[in-house]
């Protein structure tokens, strides 16, 4: 079974959520993040609807009288992102095997 940067074989839905808000801290284009996350036009539509919707994301127009979007981390967004890592650092040893088995 293939590990992920966590040690675990699968993605879970909040680490996909911590990756897409990391990614747009600076900004970042919707063709741009689905090729990052590896996920399809459906699946990252599904995440970025809902970050919006939570307000962890914010969908900017690119410039004046441009047809393109990016979206951007909002300030709820970095404090999901801050206290996802700091939890993330409790389980940073990989988990036993016993659990990889399964």
């Amino acid at each position: 079974m293939p590990l992920n940067t966590k040690g675990w074989s699968n993605r879970g839905w909040l680490e996909i959520i911590e990756f897409i808000l990391s990614m747009c801290e600076g900004g970042a284009r919707k063709t741009h993040v689905m090729y990052r996350c590896n996920l399809n036009s459906k699946q990252i539509s599904e995440y970025l609807n809902f970050l919006i919707d939570c307000g962890m994301l914010e969908r900017v127009q690119e410039r004046a009288n441009s047809k393109r979007y990016i979206f951007r981390t909002s300030e709820l967004g970095n404090k999901f992102v801050g206290r996802y890592k700091q939890m993330a650092e409790l389980f940073s040893k990989p988990p036993p095997p016993s659990i990889m088995n399964e």
